[in-house]
């Protein structure tokens, strides 16, 4: 009995990857999964399908597989972001707030991808933020550890204006 050699091309994997995240980034630089589910539940579903097959293959799979996966990684990434303009869905990767005093507006998000989104819809001006640098700047700056035990024993509060050399209403 002979035995064939099966051949086995090289897969470059980071190229690979680059291409499932330039698919991705379409996607995820306006939306979150979660907003997904809310849209299409059964589609958000097949994603997560897709992203594990795609993973295995990445590990155990071997060159054939892990283009097939990958592709299909990137067609499922073309499918949802289609959904979610078909249905006009708000952008919910990122929060924005804005300081009408001054003009500052600051993006907050985890996923930066979202940047260059940002930036085209609400112009070159807006600070991009991590909530980790909020926690960071948040406890460095002695003025908000004051606001943070507000904040603390009143959750709901909300800090509308700040006047710190003016005594308070009720002192006057």
């Amino acid at each position: 009995m002979s035995r064939v050699a099966r051949t086995v091309r090289p897969v470059d994997v980071p190229v690979v990857m680059q291409r499932v995240s330039d698919a991705a980034l379409p996607f995820e630089s306006r939306w979150s999964l979660r907003s997904l589910r809310r849209v299409d539940r059964d589609l958000h579903d097949r994603l997560l399908e897709q992203q594990s097959l795609y993973h295995e293959a990445l590990i155990t799979g071997d060159a054939t597989e892990v283009e097939e996966q990958s592709a299909a990684m990137c067609r499922g990434w073309t499918a949802v972001t289609r959904v979610m303009e078909a249905v006009g869905a708000e952008d919910d990767a990122y929060l924005l707030g804005h300081d009408p005093k001054t003009g500052t507006t600051v993006a907050i998000g985890e996923n930066r991808h979202c940047i260059d989104r940002v930036r085209d819809v609400h112009g070159e001006r807006v600070v991009w933020l991590t909530p980790d640098e909020i926690a960071t700047l948040f406890a460095g700056i002695e003025g908000f550890k004051t606001i943070a035990a507000v904040k603390q024993h009143f959750p709901g509060a909300e800090i509308i204006d700040l006047h710190p050399n003016e005594p308070a209403k009720a002192d006057r």
